[in-house]
């Protein structure tokens, strides 16, 4: 990929304070023209809100059963595929149903979950899968409920502890599935994880879907639009497309998901994840990049990252 070589040299050329000011500089920057109309009408099914959900590019419910076509979701594509992902909220009490009906509805074979049911106290998205093995959930109201039925759990990998994967099966009227419920249970909301290449790891293990992939934090802007922007510039960087203006990248991901990465921290890690990516992984083929000079310059760039979001 010609295009990895000059992104990673900008990328350590700029240094981490400069491409903190570069965040800041679109910290509030939402697309023109922006409209959040059934955002507004349906306030009782919005986590937060001061996060709005913008019309465009919204998931429009049409599943049986349900009096309302909203929920706060949007489509999020990348160079090969208008609709890999899905970015939403963590479902509500309210929301589970449609949160089941639009995974059936779009044919979703994955759900990446970055958050914790309950963080530092707090809420931040409702149970919403049975956590017992054979125990069956059930959502809405006959002839259109949906169960859900936990088949079983286990760990990514020996590396990587801090991803569940949980087998569910899922049934409804017409039909039933088996969806994959991915859950990173050590991301901090507004942070970052420490760094290593479970986010890499995490959406290989994806690869193979061919439809939507489901992914939520709580609010589905922060660490949802930061996982999603790695594999967003990971797509366009193997359809050869230039990079290196990682301040319009991250304007084209709010046009479909607003206020996409919360914060500096995660704008940060994005970089991060990249460079450990292209230099530490795959240093065969990148290895060459690191010249004396630039050898310091990474070590650096490391070392301000650190400091930066208090974390290796």
């Amino acid at each position: 990929m010609i295009v990895v070589k000059p992104w990673v040299q900008r990328t350590l050329d700029t240094g981490v304070a400069s491409l903190v000011e570069e965040f800041r500089a679109l910290a509030k920057w939402t697309p023109e023209g922006m409209t959040v109309e059934a955002f507004n009408a349906n306030k009782d099914k919005n986590r937060y809100q001061d996060v709005p959900c913008q019309d465009k590019g919204r998931i429009v419910l049409k599943f049986p059963g349900l009096s309302c076509d909203y929920i706060h979701a949007n489509y999020l594509g990348t160079a090969h595929n208008p609709k890999r992902f899905i970015c939403a909220q963590g479902p509500l009490e309210n929301t589970q149903y449609s949160f089941w009906a639009m995974a059936i509805q779009e044919k979703v074979e994955c759900i990446i979950m970055l958050c914790n049911c309950i963080e530092m106290g707090k809420f931040k998205c409702h149970q919403y899968w049975p956590l017992e093995k054979d125990q069956k959930m059930s959502f809405g109201e006959a002839p259109n409920q949906i169960h859900v039925t936990k088949i079983d759990e286990k760990k990514m990998s020996p590396e990587e502890q801090c991803i569940n994967i949980t087998s569910l099966k899922v049934e409804w009227a017409d039909g039933s599935k088996t969806i994959q419920h991915l859950q990173w249970e050590n991301w901090p909301d507004r942070g970052v994880p420490s760094t290593n290449l479970t986010a890499i790891n995490l959406l290989s293990s994806t690869r193979g879907n061919q439809f939507p992939i489901l992914v939520h934090c709580s609010a589905g802007i922060g660490r949802t639009g930061t996982i999603v922007a790695i594999a967003y510039v990971q797509d366009k960087m193997m359809a050869g497309e230039d990079c290196m203006a990682m301040n319009e990248l991250l304007k084209e991901l709010r046009s479909h998901r607003p206020w996409s990465i919360q914060n500096e921290f995660q704008y940060l890690y994005l970089h991060r994840v990249l460079l450990a990516y292209f230099l530490e992984r795959h240093k065969s083929s990148y290895g060459e990049l690191l010249s004396a000079e630039n050898d310091a310059k990474y070590k650096k760039w490391v070392e301000d990252y650190g400091k930066a979001t208090n974390s290796k």
